[in-house]
């Protein structure tokens, strides 16, 4: 049994967390690799779905299956919606509306026996695609009232509900409303492979050759977004019961 499990929709998201595990064991399943460390005295496990809802509910079902977690956390990268989230803010989801316009509220009890501050506390928005220009990121913000979207924290809301597992999603804003992102960055998000990601890169930089300079730019400040999330993520874990508490607590 895992004390906590965290799905990543890419390894760019998960590598600075990961880099805090000690002990790290690897396993394959059908839905990606799962690895387990130890962090803060808790077991935590971790897993790269891939882009979008589907491949997130599958990852979801495979980590719960294999590791019977406690809690289930949907971390990653999002999009501003909102003035107040800059850059490398963190937030977390009380609600998540999905892209068909349904709503999933978060695990109260959870949310509220944890210290979430810093963080900003709101609802987001699912979305299918990246929202890459600003001017619609402001008309999503507006329209649907959430601070951020992303693509894959519904999905994994939604299968933790089905199956009585508590679940949170935290989110570092890598874009924030006001500022436009490349528009051919949907094929990188989306390959599954190694080879999948050097032939979108490659296929990018043929039609735009100037997408180098925007291509180094994001890596930066994806690292830096990256960092930011696994401290915070560090935080939280600290925050959880360890498992020889709780055998102490329910003998």
């Amino acid at each position: 049994m895992t004390d906590v499990a965290v799905i990543f929709a890419l390894a760019a998201e998960q590598g600075c967390f990961e880099d805090r595990l000690t002990g790290v064991t690897t396993i394959e399943t059908a839905a990606g690799k799962v690895r387990t460390g130890t962090l803060e005295g808790r077991t935590v496990s971790t897993i790269v779905s891939g882009a979008g809802g589907t491949a997130a509910a599958s990852a979801c079902k495979a980590i719960l299956a294999a590791h019977r977690p406690k809690l289930v956390i949907s971390a990653g990268f999002c999009g501003g919606l909102q003035s107040p989230l800059k850059r490398n803010t963190i937030t977390v989801a009380d609600r998540i509306l999905s892209a068909t316009g349904a709503s999933l509220e978060l695990d109260r009890p959870t949310l509220a026996n944890l210290q979430l501050a810093p963080a900003l506390v709101g609802s987001w928005a699912t979305v299918e695609r990246i929202v890459s220009r600003a001017a619609d990121k402001r008309s999503l913000g507006e329209r649907t009232g959430a601070v951020a979207c992303e693509m894959e924290s519904f999905a994994v809301a939604e299968v933790c509900a089905a199956r009585g597992v508590p679940c949170l999603a935290v989110r570092v804003v890598s874009d924030p409303v006001d500022e436009d992102l490349p528009g051919d960055l949907n094929p990188l998000m989306h390959a599954r492979s190694t080879a999948g990601l050097v032939g979108a890169v490659l296929g990018t930089l043929w039609r735009r050759p100037s997408s180098i300079k925007d291509l180094l730019r994001l890596k930066e400040q994806a690292l830096v977004a990256a960092d930011a999330l696994a401290k915070y993520m560090a935080g939280i874990v600290n925050q959880l019961p360890r498992t020889e508490q709780l055998r102490e607590e329910n003998p």
